[in-house]
């Protein structure tokens, strides 16, 4: 039978295809489009397919660099929040001490004693060493003079490192969201790319091997003929099989990632799942049947969606 419904997909979104091998797909492409550009007739394919590469693959990159400046800002805002720890500490001993007979003006510094400090989360850390702060400056004169400044310092470095962790992972949140946009972007070009060469050659199948290297996508698809390990952008919906012809097959998976996500059978590989197929939660695995998520002679592809705002990953198999 001639499906007709094939030749008007977005190719491409397979999670199959890891980005690993749709780079080298698509440089290859790239390649062999500007060596065999007959008069120009494939120009602005290939410009627009270059364009999308670029946009693609350089998300992935500033993806990598801020995931790295990230990881440097947290390290440096963990020393400098252990720092601030080890002042407000020291202090104490000397704030005690002078306020011994006026605890009402010690609990200014420590309401909640030393624990506060110790057991809050950042933001609130940040508001706490901030009142600190204002307390020390109120009381100044019953200290020496490095007593606030010393304090004020660490205080200071904390807030600083804090504010440029929060920046670091907005930047890595903005490229992912990127993601999201970006590798759609270049499976439907690679598509359009196809079907305009493949229009120019109607009847002549040796023109496939000419702008296509078929052994990369075979490859892919042999590797994860039975399982597919992968990882799936914000917002997205993949296929991760569409070869299965019985509701009593049995599929294995995990979610491996720190993203909640759906799966279920759909009538077509690019539609969604929703909150009412299967939800599978960070971290969970199990075995079900194709029927279980919804397999029939219609809904045949098995699709699995990432609606939350982080990367996910997830294995799943047939067994």
């Amino acid at each position: 039978m001639i499906e007709l419904l094939k030749y008007f997909r977005i190719l491409f979104m397979s999670p199959q295809i890891s980005r690993e091998r749709l780079k080298d797909f698509t440089e290859s492409h790239i390649a062999r489009l500007t060596a065999n550009n007959p008069g120009g007739i494939f120009t602005t394919i290939l410009t627009n397919i270059t364009n999308a590469y670029n946009s693609y693959f350089g998300d992935l990159s500033s993806e990598s660099v801020n995931l790295a400046v990230q990881e440097g800002k947290t390290i440096a805002m963990n020393s400098s929040r252990t720092a601030l720890e080890k002042n407000l500490n020291d202090n104490e001993k000397l704030i005690a001490y002078t306020y011994r007979n006026n605890p009402e003006i010690y609990e200014e510094f420590y309401p909640l004693g030393l624990k506060e400090y110790y057991d809050c989360d950042l933001p609130t850390l940040e508001t706490i060493s901030s009142r600190y702060k204002t307390v020390l400056s109120n009381h100044s004169a019953d200290f020496p003079p490095n007593f606030t400044t010393d304090y004020n310092t660490v205080q200071a470095t904390f807030v600083a490192n804090r504010s440029a962790q929060t920046t670091a992972k907005g930047n890595v949140d903005a490229e992912r969201s990127d993601l999201a946009a970006s590798r759609p972007a270049l499976a439907l070009q690679l598509t359009t790319n196809l079907l305009t060469i493949a229009l120019q050659y109607v009847g002549d199948e040796s023109k496939a091997d000419v702008y296509f290297d078929q052994s990369i996508l075979n490859a892919a698809f042999r590797e994860s003929e039975k399982k597919v390990a992968s990882s799936i952008d914000p917002a997205a919906t993949q296929n991760v099989f569409d070869n299965i012809t019985k509701g009593e097959v049995e599929i294995k998976g995990k979610n491996n990632g720190e993203s909640i996500l759906y799966i279920g059978f759909k009538a077509t590989a690019e539609e969604p799942c929703t909150a009412a197929d299967k939800v599978v939660n960070p971290g969970e695995d199990g075995t079900t049947t194709a029927a279980e998520l919804g397999y029939t002679s219609v809904n045949k592809y098995l699709n699995i969606t990432n609606p939350g705002p982080m990367i996910g990953n997830y294995v799943i198999e047939k067994v």
